[in-house]
């Protein structure tokens, strides 16, 4: 019997606002650009580090700092290859982050709440599972809070936060070890077939496979 649930974050309960990664990409153009990249051309360069990162992540476990991805946006904007110091990236990160949380995710769908509070009402324990990138756990507490939905989970375990990424069984260990029911009795739910569904069935628990139109009856049918 299935009695915890455990949830990914990214399009699986929130979405990026439609014009953060934009008005990052402005940010980005205005400050470290020697280059003269246009703004479109940073967008897709963050864009196409972020999934080098994604996979680097993905295949050996581990979370590579977000300060340390920024680094490396920011130098490939600039003429001189190692003109961005790590100490100027954290300082930019930190003005990304305030940037996220003034263009705040949305909802995934505006059944998430009622999703979140149904499962409570039938006696299952929730918490967050997710990988993070750019945007850590940090930052990402915040704008939970924002749109109401963090109150729902008994506890959140960020990628960064524990040095481990899914699918690797690190990732899903950290989770498991907040939990005292056996492994079969955890559900795991996200968007990702490699990272949610195969890396949660390789460690043992119970997966579903979502699409964001998602319902409550969608997660009882695998309940």
């Amino acid at each position: 019997m299935i009695t915890n649930v455990s949830f990914d974050l990214w399009l699986t309960l929130i979405k990026s606002h439609p014009e953060f990664k934009h008005r990052r990409a402005e940010m980005i153009a205005d400050t470290y650009n020697s280059k003269g990249l246009s703004v479109p051309h940073i967008e897709a360069l963050v864009r196409n580090i972020d999934k080098i990162f994604d996979r680097y992540n993905e295949y050996y476990g581990e979370k590579i700092p977000a300060s340390s991805m920024y680094q490396r946006v920011l130098n490939e904007t600039c003429n001189d290859p190692e003109e961005v110091s790590l100490e100027e990236a954290q300082h930019f990160e930190q003005r990304a982050n305030e940037l996220f949380v003034e263009y705040s995710p949305r909802l995934l769908n505006d059944d998430i709440p009622s999703i979140l509070e149904g499962l409570q009402a039938e006696g299952k324990v929730l918490n967050l599972a997710s990988n993070t990138g750019f945007i850590e756990g940090k930052t990402l507490r915040i704008v939970l809070e924002k749109l109401g939905i963090l109150k729902h989970f008994l506890f959140n375990i960020f990628s960064d936060e524990v040095k481990a990424s899914k699918p690797s069984a690190r990732f899903f260990q950290r989770v498991y070890d907040e939990v005292s029911v056996p492994k079969k009795n955890i559900l795991h739910v996200g968007d990702n077939e490699k990272t949610d569904y195969q890396g949660a069935l390789n460690f043992g628990f119970s997966a579903l496979l979502i699409k964001p139109d998602y319902t409550l009856n969608d997660i009882r049918a695998a309940l």
